[in-house]
C-alpha cells in the first residue's frame, strides 16, 4: 500500500524540524562551552558549526542561523553584539550559494572554506579590538588568546563537520540528482 503526498510531506517536515532542534540545541551546547571557563581561549565552536550547517542548507536559513550564532559568540566573548553575527550572516550565506551552485558538499571543500573565513574572522578581530587601539600587549593577546583559540576551534572543525553530516544524512532530506535520457528526436550539434 502506498503513502499519498500528504503523508510524505509530513514526514519530511517533521524530519527537518527534528534536524533544526537538534541544531539549535547543538548551537546552545556550544554557547554554553564557549562561556563555561576555564581560564584559558575556548574553542570558537559556533563559528564551525554555522558554515558547517550552511554546506548542507540554503542560503536563508544558513544565514538566520549564522546571525544566531555570531550573536552568541559576541555575547560569550564579552563584545560589541553584531560584529560576528553580521560576518557569519555574510558568510554563512555566500557560502551556502556558493556550495549550492558550484562546490561538492564534503570536508575538503568545507575545510578549505572554513580556513579562509576564519582566518579573516581572526585578522578583523585582532586588528580592530586590539591592534588598532595600540592596546599595551596587543602581541601578547594574539600570541597567548587569539591563536590558541583559533587552533581549537581548527580542530574542533572536524567533530561538528562530522554531526552536521550525520544529522542531514538521518533526516534524508537530500536533494537527489537526476539526470534526463537522450532524446532522440533532438538533433545534437
Amino acid at each position: 500500500m502506498r503513502r499519498s503526498d500528504g503523508s510524505k510531506n509530513s514526514a519530511s517536515g517533521i524530519k527537518a524540524a527534528v534536524k533544526w532542534l537538534f541544531f539549535i540545541l547543538l548551537m546552545i551546547f556550544g554557547f554554553t562551552f564557549s562561556t563555561a571557563g576555564s581560564g584559558k581561549p575556548a574553542g570558537l565552536i559556533l563559528f564551525p558549526l554555522s558554515i558547517a550547517i550552511s554546506v548542507y542548507e540554503s542560503e536563508i536559513p544558513s544565514a538566520i542561523f549564522g546571525t544566531c550564532a555570531g550573536l552568541l559568540l559576541d555575547v560569550s566573548l564579552g563584545k560589541l553584539p553584531g560584529f560576528t553575527a553580521l560576518w557569519l550572516c555574510l558568510c554563512c550565506s555566500g557560502l551556502s550559494a556558493l556550495f549550492s551552485q558550484l562546490l561538492r558538499k564534503n570536508f575538503v571543500n568545507y575545510f578549505l572554506t572554513f580556513i579562509p573565513a576564519g582566518g579573516i574572522y581572526l585578522w578583523i578581530d585582532y586588528y580592530f579590538y586590539y591592534k588598532i587601539w595600540a592596546y599595551e600587549g596587543y602581541g601578547l593577546v594574539l600570541r597567548k588568546i587569539l591563536i590558541p583559540s583559533a587552533v581549537k576551534t581548527l580542530i574542533w572543525a572536524l567533530p561538528i563537520y562530522i554531526i552536521v553530516y550525520l544529522a542531514e544524512r538521518l533526516s534524508g532530506i537530500f536533494k537527489k540528482l537526476s539526470l534526463e535520457e537522450q532524446d532522440k528526436n533532438i538533433e545534437r550539434v
